[in-house]
């Protein structure tokens, strides 16, 4: 009488195992657009130059002859708007660069930017 009760109890606890066991996904390769990964150290030359480059330093906007203040070819232009603060400003407060005619910047790269200006804005 007590056998039909102690399988049931037995199966029971084993559904219960296998279905709450360990999950070890990983969660850039689940969600590759969503993943920011900020622990490399960020350089320069190796993180910021390129998305200025693709995104301010662009025809027409942070260049010689641009539109834009600031002329963000070299690290020296740059440098000089994070001292002065309106890069920060520009890019970090009011969110205006790029100008609403670009695609804003994603949160990864003002990530990455804002480790960089946080870190004293080295030429490295």
């Amino acid at each position: 009488m007590r056998l039909p009760f102690i399988l049931a109890g037995s199966c029971a606890l084993a559904l219960l195992l296998t279905s709450t066991g360990c999950y070890y996904d990983v969660e850039s390769e689940l969600y590759p657009n969503s993943f920011c990964d900020t622990s490399a150290a960020v350089t320069f030359a190796g993180t910021v130059q390129p998305i200025i480059q693709s995104n301010c330093a662009v025809p027409g906007c942070h260049v010689p002859g641009g539109s834009g203040v600031g002329d963000f070819t070299s690290y020296a232009g740059v440098a000089e708007k994070v001292a002065d603060g309106s890069f920060a400003t520009a890019v970090f407060d009011q969110r205006a660069m790029p100008p609403s005619t670009a695609s804003p910047l994603s949160n990864c790269d003002l990530e990455k930017l804002r480790l960089w200006v946080n870190a004293g804005h080295p030429n490295n």
